[in-house]
């Protein structure tokens, strides 16, 4: 992987697949995970994998996303987009549901999010 980019400088990059170039902003924050819960089902289609953040970073996230309704948000390791969701409401329980469209994207997806930074 590239060197990580300074939080305070935009970042050029591509996510997992490597098909979507995004330019994003100044880092916003770094969430602390407690667990990545593994892949799970949710239809034929798509599945989940789970990011449960621990308490500080829980009460950010709420806030954060109360302040930030309908905006894209990237998650990104190693300088790579995990995903960019749309925030729909505020999230205050302390967990962050990712889904992907193949049980291998989802499985790479809790891989990346749950290795040691």
């Amino acid at each position: 992987p590239d060197p990580p980019a300074a939080p305070t400088a935009p970042l050029t990059t591509c996510d997992i697949a490597r098909p979507t170039l995004s330019i994003l902003g100044p880092e916003a924050m770094q969430l602390g995970l407690i667990h990545v819960e593994p892949p799970k089902s949710l239809t034929a289609d798509f599945f989940e994998v789970t990011l449960i953040l621990d308490p500080p970073s829980a009460d950010a996230w709420a806030t954060f996303t109360a302040a930030h309704l309908k905006d894209h948000m990237a998650f990104v390791r190693d300088n790579l987009v995990l995903e960019a969701p749309i925030i729909e409401d505020q999230v205050t329980s302390g967990r962050i549901a990712l889904t992907t469209q193949t049980v291998q994207g989802a499985a790479q997806l809790a891989q990346l999010a749950g290795r040691p930074g």
